[in-house]
């Protein structure tokens, strides 16, 4: 075993143990990490919104979410889906794996909707051109059609999962950042579609744009979304590295 980093074998058995670790929480803590999760990921969402106009500036500050998640402590939906390793090793049952990526993704979308709540009434969006241009993006999300939505999620997530596979490979904080960093800030870029971050942009647009339902947002975006990023991050990523390092 280096003493700098994890070899690719022995991170996927990491991610292994962190799997038996995430379906043996308790409910209440599973709860709370996947909130403060949800709530770091939109933070990044709004520092992407604040550096909107420069392109490469916003993908450079939004993976500070998946930074803080890592180092600090948090339970992602995007993140979570590598607990397909431990299911393909029989380390965790299906029902486990099921029950708390379901929980996750709830957690999520409350710890979003909590920073949602905190923008709005902190006067921050009061700013027109901010209100403007976050539902200019809603809108471009919402009128992507099925296909579209699922395939830039695929993409997303097989990028955030490998930020994940990075900093858990990494044995130190620089090694956690820059590895958080690399994938995360090239899908930003690229464009690609994360469940979480949507969690965000659009309820935060549906307060200035009424057109933008609940149900639209859910049938439109994150089924679509959620079932992309997982394809991406819980099977393509997972399965082909268990076949080679684990068959």
């Amino acid at each position: 075993m280096s003493s700098v980093c994890l070899t690719p074998k022995e991170t996927s058995e990491a991610l292994i143990v962190t799997a038996q670790n995430k379906v043996a929480m308790t409910v209440p803590k599973r709860m709370i990490m996947s909130i403060m999760a949800g709530l770091y990921i939109s933070l990044g969402a709004q520092g992407f919104m604040v550096t909107y106009e420069n392109l490469f500036l916003r993908a450079a500050v939004f993976p500070v979410g998946l930074m803080l998640i890592v180092l600090v402590g948090g339970e992602l939906y995007t993140g979570n889906c590598l607990m397909t390793f431990a299911y393909l090793q029989k380390k965790i049952t299906l029902g486990d794996y099921t029950k708390s990526l379901l929980q996750v993704f709830l957690g999520n979308l409350i710890g979003s909707l909590i920073v949602v709540g905190l923008l709005y009434f902190g006067g921050v969006y009061n700013n027109t051109a901010l209100s403007e241009t976050i539902v200019k993006i809603a809108n471009s999300k919402l009128s992507l059609t099925f296909m579209q939505s699922l395939s830039k999620g695929i993409l997303c997530n097989i990028l955030v999962s490998l930020g994940v596979w990075f900093a858990t490979t990494a044995k130190d904080t620089t090694g956690k950042i820059l590895g958080c960093w690399f994938p995360v800030m090239l899908f930003v870029l690229c464009g690609y579609e994360h469940v979480v971050a949507n969690m965000f942009y659009l309820p935060m647009a549906a307060i200035f744009d009424h057109s933008i339902t609940a149900a639209k947002v859910i049938i439109d975006n994150f089924i679509p979304v959620a079932l992309g990023n997982f394809i991406g991050g819980g099977i393509l990523v997972p399965m082909m590295y268990y076949r080679v390092y684990h068959k």
